[in-house]
């Protein structure tokens, strides 16, 4: 585990694990299917959606890849990480984010 994740760790407690269920779970239906109706106007700008298979499910890949098909936004697996993947290897990480950004003619 890198210095930030022990450090992500260290700050969780009883009050931060129920108030990122609450923001997990405010993206219960209706509102997920909401969102994902207002996915049109994502085909004009470039995107990308990172899948960090480690602590994905089958279905949420499966609903990730859909996602960034219905926008148009390219797909970024890294193999290996976890949820926590931008502290896990915080230079694939940024090599990602860093090639995508370069892509965009920016």
């Amino acid at each position: 585990m890198t210095a930030a994740a022990e450090r992500s760790a260290a700050a969780m407690d009883a009050d931060m694990g129920r108030r990122i269920l609450a923001v997990y779970r405010s993206a219960a239906q209706p509102r997920m299917a909401e969102w994902g109706a207002d996915l049109a106007p994502l085909l004009t700008r470039p995107g990308m959606v990172i899948i960090p298979p480690r602590t994905t499910s089958p279905a949420a890949r499966t609903l990730a890849r859909r996602t960034a098909e219905r926008a148009g936004a390219q797909v970024a697996v890294l193999k290996g990480l976890a949820h926590w993947w931008m502290c896990q290897d915080p230079r694939r990480g940024a090599e990602v984010l860093r090639t995508f950004v370069s892509r965009l003619g920016a």
